[in-house]
């Protein structure tokens, strides 16, 4: 599929578009991610209706911002809209978005109304902090310690079998995630894309959902909004989402038993069926 650039405030994004139809779906990966993590389901979202892969600001090939470092949620949510209303014009879309993506998602729904219909959450970011080793991290880019941030790059370059070390620790279960015919083509050309995002991008980042909290917008708020998350994700705790769905009088909330933080790939066939439902009844 070719890729396709926009620019907005100066900023080039890319995306790739895919099928047809009354339904837009704009797709946002998540912090240290690439378009490529939607490639097994681009089929299943295509089947919806028009679908555009977006990068998220700041990760590869997208411009590196400047003055990354003084961005916030509510700036990198505004450049983002704009790409957006760069590729559909006034036409209002459902977004859908993992992780730190999932994070802008919602950021947008809330922000843009004009823009968003609906969206869709999957293992999102609702509030900071940032904790564990990704805070060690965040701490180092607060301190200019930037050099430090190279290192897991380096790493990852140096030993081929380490980035499908790191991959599995975001599935339940890897043996079973592995099973799929496409999942080792797919690990691979997700590291190779992966290692071309600036290192002191993904620390910037790290500030930015570290001072985030969605809460205080989205408590009430009447976005329809479906929640995906799985019960054994050891990156965001599935507890952000499920105590916000409750507050959220148009939100429905679907937890996989069988998923860590990426149930539309570990429970595939379950996780569209439902959101087929979802979409038809919102």
């Amino acid at each position: 599929m070719a890729t396709h650039e926009v620019n907005a405030a100066g900023l080039r994004f890319a995306y790739e578009s895919y099928g047809a139809g009354a339904e837009t779906f704009v797709l946002i990966h998540g912090w240290c991610s690439v378009r490529n993590f939607w490639g097994p389901v681009l089929a299943d979202f295509e089947a919806l209706g028009a679908c555009h892969n977006l990068d998220l600001i700041g990760h590869h090939p997208a411009t590196r911002p400047e003055h990354v470092h003084d961005f916030d949620l509510v700036k990198v949510a505004s450049l983002q809209a704009a790409a957006i209303k760069q590729i559909v014009g006034k036409k209002k879309v459902t977004v859908v978005g993992h992780s730190t993506g999932g994070l802008i998602a919602l950021a947008l729904g809330i922000m843009h109304p004009d823009l968003v219909k609906r969206v869709v959450a999957i293992g999102p970011v609702v509030h900071g902090p940032v904790k564990g080793p990704l805070g060690f991290a965040k701490d180092l880019y607060k301190l200019n310690l930037h050099a430090a941030l190279h290192l897991p790059f380096a790493f990852i370059r140096s030993l081929p079998d380490a980035f499908k070390n790191i991959f599995e620790t975001g599935v339940y279960d890897s043996k079973a995630f592995f099973r799929r015919r496409d999942a080792e083509k797919y690990v691979k050309a997700y590291r190779e894309q992966m290692l071309n995002i600036p290192p002191e991008v993904m620390g910037a980042w790290l500030t930015i959902i570290d001072k985030a909290d969605l809460r205080p917008a989205l408590e009430g708020s009447t976005l329809p909004t479906l929640f995906i998350t799985g019960s054994h994700d050891r990156v965001v705790d599935p507890k952000q989402a499920r105590e916000i769905a409750r507050r959220m009088p148009n939100a429905a909330y679907h937890e996989y038993s069988n998923s860590g933080h990426i149930p539309i790939l570990e429970e595939e066939v379950e996780c569209f069926a439902n959101l087929k439902l979802w979409l038809q009844n919102n």
